[in-house]
């Protein structure tokens, strides 16, 4: 029987590169995608595709009622969760008691972020520099899925792997005016580098997972992203080269810091400003990537090497010269 799978975020970067991959697959799975814009998820679907397996669901992800009904009469056998924003945490955890409570979800794939944030790493001090609530938000729910889910093989248990991937490449879309206009990288990534990630990796990473449906990769997380790390110069460098002109790098000092927040805080709103800004200024005081084993266990999940990031500039920069 073909699995079911329901899908969130099927608009959003890592979704809208899922979902052809997941209507390709030979086990031809079931595709149950709530969404907010079904008019204009619908309009992205391929002409061809197989409407009898796809599931276009109009309503909202923070809504228990409309979740536990998508996941009941669709039998959904697996879930991806990918999720961000203020109510990411009471939606999540709503999301796994809808799960808890349907009786056919055995593995979930859950989008966290790189880096162990496991209770020991907590323990060791790590939260010290945590104040950035939509990076504290995975400590919890990485707690909760690693030490709080039933086994799978219980009534209401499930398998689980978790993706924790690093710095988007589409991070940098965001930029194009301020790159094109204004020769600036107005992001502020720091001083002692982080590592990137395409959002195909984390699609293809997450086809594997649901895939393999928690035999070889269940009960572990899995880093995605570029062994090597790009500190703010190196960033800045690398779209200069591409774009054939100067672009220099926001710096991440706190008066660097305190004029790149509210030009930010602008496109977002001033909590979610503040919220990144916290981010930006653990990544001057850290780096954020991954280790060389960790990246090689990405391999090996992926069945080829994470994308490279200089292609993504390279590419991109000819894009925007056209």
């Amino acid at each position: 029987m073909a699995p079911s799978y329901l899908i969130t975020a099927a608009n959003g970067h890592i979704g809208m590169r899922l979902i052809p991959l997941l209507l390709a697959h030979p086990s031809q799975p079931t595709l149950v995608l709530p969404t907010s814009n079904s008019a204009r998820l619908t309009s992205s679907m391929p002409a061809n595709v197989d409407r009898s397996r796809v599931h276009i669901l109009e309503g909202s992800v923070q809504d228990p009622m409309f979740v536990e009904a998508a996941i009941k009469d669709h039998n959904v056998t697996a879930v991806f969760l990918c999720l961000t924003g203020p109510d990411e945490l009471f939606t999540t955890f709503n999301f796994l008691d809808c799960i808890r409570r349907s009786g056919t979800v055995k593995h979930l794939v859950y989008v966290s972020a790189a880096s162990d944030l496991s209770l020991e790493a907590q323990q060791s001090g790590l939260l010290k520099d945590i104040y950035c609530a939509h990076v504290a938000v995975k400590f919890i729910v990485e707690a909760k899925i690693m030490h709080g889910l039933l086994p799978r093989e219980q009534n209401g248990g499930l398998s689980w792997t978790i993706l924790g991937p690093t710095l988007f490449f589409s991070n940098d879309l965001s930029v194009q005016r301020e790159m094109l206009e204004e020769g600036l990288f107005d992001e502020p990534l720091g001083s002692k580098g982080v590592s990137r990630v395409s959002e195909k990796d984390v699609a293809l990473a997450a086809v594997k997972a649901l895939e393999d449906d928690g035999k070889q990769w269940g009960g572990k997380k899995i880093m995605i992203g570029s062994l090597q790390t790009y500190t703010n110069q190196d960033t800045a460098r690398l779209w200069s080269q591409a774009l054939g002109r100067d672009i220099s790098p926001t710096l991440s000092d706190k008066a660097s810091l305190d004029e790149w927040e509210p030009r930010f805080a602008k496109k977002v709103g001033h909590a979610w400003g503040r919220d990144v800004r916290l981010m930006y200024e653990i990544f001057e005081e850290m780096p954020f990537g991954m280790t060389e084993e960790q990246y090689k266990e990405q391999v090996v999940l992926l069945g080829k090497e994470a994308d490279s990031y200089e292609e993504f500039v390279e590419t991109t920069s000819r894009e925007w010269k056209q």
